[in-house]
């Protein structure tokens, strides 16, 4: 049986957004602020590709994008990689959680948002770790070097990407009919 767990980029936003609009509806903003956390661990990924799509726009073909790419996604490699597995790994952000309760930034923060951000950033890292079969990142990294090679990948069909990609395409779907059935109960009646 799969296991109900979501990794793609919008993915982990959207599920951070709607959890964090659930747990505090009237802190709409820290819901936008978690969203962005979580999305942030991908962001030298989305830089890497979309400098090689601008650099080769009228030249690349599909296949040829799709080579590159896959290239360009070896986390060690500069000029992104150690960027990237900083911000895949739960060590800064962990760190900035304990920096955040320690200095009681609780009072500085009255909307939660900073904390929203944070919590993002560390649900998408934690979200990953069961999720990356032969392209999984340190989870501590730069502390240790050991991964974690799951047996499920979001994307790798060898490691049940298909079952993955459905469920989590099916839950951002009712996460969206939950939306919209909520707002029209608010709407007041004609």
């Amino acid at each position: 049986m799969t296991k109900i767990l979501f990794m793609h980029t919008y993915s982990h936003a959207v599920f951070t957004w709607a959890l964090a609009r659930y747990l505090a509806p009237e802190e709409s903003h820290a819901a936008v602020w978690g969203a962005a956390g979580a999305a942030l661990p991908d962001v030298p990924t989305l830089v890497k590709a979309a400098r090689l799509v601008w650099r080769r726009r009228d030249s690349i073909t599909k296949e040829e994008f799709k080579e590159e790419f896959y290239e360009a996604l070896e986390y060690y490699e500069e000029p992104s990689g150690k960027v990237d597995l900083t911000v895949h790994s739960l060590a800064p952000v962990g760190s900035l959680l304990a920096l955040y309760k320690i200095l009681g930034l609780k009072r500085k923060d009255p909307h939660h948002a900073l904390l929203a951000f944070l919590l993002g950033w560390a649900g998408h890292n934690i979200m990953d770790f069961p999720m990356h079969a032969g392209d999984a990142r340190p989870p501590l990294w730069p502390l240790y070097e050991w991964r974690f090679k799951s047996p499920i990948s979001y994307w790798d069909r060898k490691f049940y990407a298909l079952p993955c990609l459905l469920v989590e395409h099916g839950a951002i779907l009712a996460l969206a009919l939950v939306f919209l059935y909520q707002s029209y109960q608010v709407l007041p009646d004609e």
